[in-house]
């Protein structure tokens, strides 16, 4: 889909933290300002639960898993949320927003941080993401 900001963002996407067949896997916005946030996009264009395939069902359970173990391996992660939304970009896509142990941030608050990058801190460089992003692929491959 032309319009879509996720295709394209596939169409230029060079070095994703993890990839398979049906999966795409990004880190989220460093204005978020949450390390380890990460986006799993369906590589092609699905607006609707009803258009995934068993297939594509059937594999993403297990990478947030895979996801969620990786991150708890490399960050200090109480919890970790699942959201999609789908509705200021219309392809389906999961937002994986994890939540330090000494992070008072909780819960809608965290996912509005995340999503909108509602913050003014700044807690992490470029080169703390690039350094994680590379570990997670590490452990994904």
């Amino acid at each position: 889909m032309n319009s879509c900001p996720i295709c394209q963002k596939h169409l230029d996407l060079h070095d994703p933290i993890y990839e398979d067949q049906n999966w795409v896997v990004t880190h989220g916005p460093i204005e978020s300002q949450i390390l380890g946030y990460l986006y799993i996009e369906p590589k092609r264009h699905v607006e609707n639960w009803g258009e995934f395939t068993d297939e594509e069902l059937s594999t993403v359970g297990p990478l947030i898993k895979k996801l969620e173990a990786a991150l708890k391996q490399e960050l200090l992660i109480d919890r970790v949320y699942v959201v999609t939304i789908s509705e200021a970009v219309r392809h389906l896509h999961f937002h994986i927003i994890p939540r330090e142990y000494n992070n008072d941030i909780k819960g809608l608050p965290l996912i509005l941080q995340a999503t909108q990058q509602k913050t003014s801190l700044n807690s992490y460089t470029e080169n703390e993401l690039e350094s994680l992003k590379n570990r997670l692929k590490q452990l994904l491959s």
